[in-house]
């Protein structure tokens, strides 16, 4: 077979499908590592076994992946990659070189991102604004953090959220939203369909999701992984213990990226600074005292390539 950029990328998807027992991210490594998804799908298993960027661990796991490959997989993924495409969405996988940069960062970076919009190369600039319940709060550091030129990114699903995207958006910035579900569903139709369509003019939309998935409790759990992901740097608005924001506080930390909370949620809230007991954590008296250090740091930690 003819290596190619569409055959690496169906072969990409292929592989995904057949992961079942553990998160893709052990797949995305594998990929990764091995700098080749057809490799890892064609290659006999002796030239595997040769493969010393993968260790037992990740061996054994692509061994399994190849065991539950279907006839007809790759053909299947090559249909969505082009279904896709019709309507204006792009899949990047984890071995393109547009693959976002900061997302490596992460120890469980996806093996796949559909967008649809205009990303950015400069979208390595950027800041994820998470939360609860305090949208005029939300909504004033993302029109900071647009006006200091930086990008926004954030979730699309909540109140909060919307705000966030047209308060960035207001003040003349870019966004990048994070579905909790497929991208075929959520830019046809839902709740916050109107502000979809804005970010898609202003920024671009991101899902890490099937086409066809539908929101869960588990989807929306799983968003963390690329709204912390795909940022530099993660503003934590509000929230309780064990609720939205805090899975985001969690991964920011464990991939080592600066986590910033206003003073009211550190003093009200114990989990964070519980949360951030080994550092990790600034604590910031107003908008004003986040926007300097966070442009400063982000400057410092991102990565480029984005989209």
């Amino acid at each position: 077979m003819t290596m190619s950029t569409s055959d690496e990328r169906a072969a990409v998807l292929a592989l995904t499908k057949a992961t079942r027992d553990r998160p893709w991210h052990h797949t995305a490594r594998a990929i990764a590592m091995a700098g080749s998804a057809l490799r890892l799908l064609d290659g006999e298993p002796s030239e595997l076994d040769a493969l010393d960027a993968l260790d037992d661990d990740d061996k054994a796991h692509v061994a399994a992946i190849r065991g539950r490959l279907q006839h007809g997989d790759v053909a299947w993924a090559r249909d969505l990659i082009a279904a896709m495409r019709s309507h204006g969405h792009r899949l990047i996988t984890v071995l393109d070189d547009a693959y976002p940069g900061n997302m490596f960062w992460t120890n469980d970076y996806q093996p796949f991102l559909w967008t649809h919009g205009h990303p950015a190369f400069t979208d390595d600039r950027s800041v994820a604004i998470v939360g609860e319940d305090d949208r005029d709060h939300a909504a004033a550091v993302a029109r900071a953090v647009a006006e200091a030129g930086l990008t926004v990114v954030a979730p699309l699903r909540t109140r909060l959220d919307a705000a966030v995207h047209e308060s960035a958006i207001a003040a003349g910035g870019r966004t990048v939203g994070v579905l909790d579900g497929g991208m075929g569903e959520r830019t046809t139709g839902g709740r916050y369909a109107s502000v979809a369509r804005r970010v898609v003019e202003h920024g671009a939309l991101v899902s890490q999701f099937w086409p066809d998935t539908v929101s869960t409790e588990r989807t929306v759990a799983l968003t963390c992984i690329v709204t912390c992901g795909l940022a530099a740097i993660t503003y934590v608005v509000d929230g309780r213990s064990g609720g939205f924001s805090s899975p985001h506080v969690t991964n920011s930390l464990k991939t080592g990226k600066p986590v910033f909370v206003p003073q009211r949620l550190h003093q009200e809230q114990p989990w964070v600074a519980q949360a951030g007991f080994r550092g990790g954590i600034t604590v910031v008296q107003d908008i004003d005292d986040f926007c300097k250090p966070a442009v400063n740091l982000v400057d410092m930690s991102s990565q480029p390539t984005m989209f």
